[in-house]
């Protein structure tokens, strides 16, 4: 082993890793584009050290400067992202149930997963109609004021209902407790003004949540009085992709023991 690859190895080298991950994680927050002084700010690393990294993850393709020089998350993130999602067998699993749920509902519908204080489209069908909620597949709300996050939080252990509020944001139980007594989620304008959601758990073989349905609508079509009409449908979707992975219970209730 040479010494550039024990320096690799060792403590300097790990610190290195994080520090590329952490930027990578705040460059996704930005797609536009973050300057280098606004970048080193947020994660609180010395410009220089900033400078170097980036350095190396353009060579990389995983950033990318911009016109305007700022900088941004490269093609090389495309890669990843789509080997990410192919290794998704929920996503599979879920598609020809989202292109139903669309039908029926006649709203843009989406799948979504739990990644820390955020949620994450991994699928997405749109609205036929004109007026429609703007979003994207790899695009990200907070958990906590979406339905996608909330009806995975509701049957969620501790520990990720701690992370999805590590950015400020709270995670009201006796929401999630209202949620498990339902078995669906509610958005009415909390995360976007205009918009309203209704979303439902998917659970995996074991019972866990790992990802949810949601359909979202403009407030001027949401029927409040039918709202759980509404989440009885996006409920019964989403059981219907977890008993396709292999989840055996009824309704959302057989998860509750991985939340308590």
């Amino acid at each position: 082993m040479t010494d550039e690859q024990a320096a690799r190895r060792g403590p300097d080298g790990l610190r290195a890793v994080r520090r590329a991950a952490d930027l990578l994680a705040v460059l996704a927050r930005y797609p536009a584009g973050i300057s280098l002084a606004d970048l080193a700010r947020t994660t609180d690393y010395p410009m220089t050290t900033v400078h170097r990294i980036l350095g190396v993850l353009r060579e990389t393709g995983l950033v990318r400067e911009t016109p305007d020089g700022q900088h941004a998350l490269g093609a090389g993130t495309v890669v990843l992202a789509g080997s990410f999602l192919d290794g998704l067998d929920v996503r599979a699993q879920a598609r020809p149930v989202l292109l139903r749920l669309a039908e029926e509902s006649a709203e843009t519908c989406h799948l979504g997963v739990l990644a820390g204080p955020l949620i994450v489209y991994i699928d997405k069908i749109d609205s036929r109609h004109p007026v429609r909620m703007v979003s994207r597949v790899g695009g990200t709300n907070p958990a906590s004021t979406t339905a996608i996050g909330k009806s995975i939080l509701a049957w969620s252990p501790q520990a990720d209902r701690l992370a999805a509020a590590a950015e400020g944001s709270t995670v009201d139980d006796s929401v999630l407790a209202t949620v498990r007594t339902k078995g669906f989620a509610t958005d009415l304008e909390g995360n976007e003004p205009g918009i309203c959601c209704v979303g439902a758990p998917i659970f995996d073989h074991a019972g866990q949540p790992i990802a949810a349905l949601s359909v979202s609508t403009p407030t001027a079509r949401f029927a409040a009085e039918r709202v759980d009409e509404f989440g009885a449908l996006v409920r019964d979707r989403a059981d219907e992709v977890s008993r396709g992975l292999g989840w055996r219970g009824e309704g959302a209730g057989p998860a509750l023991g991985a939340w308590l």
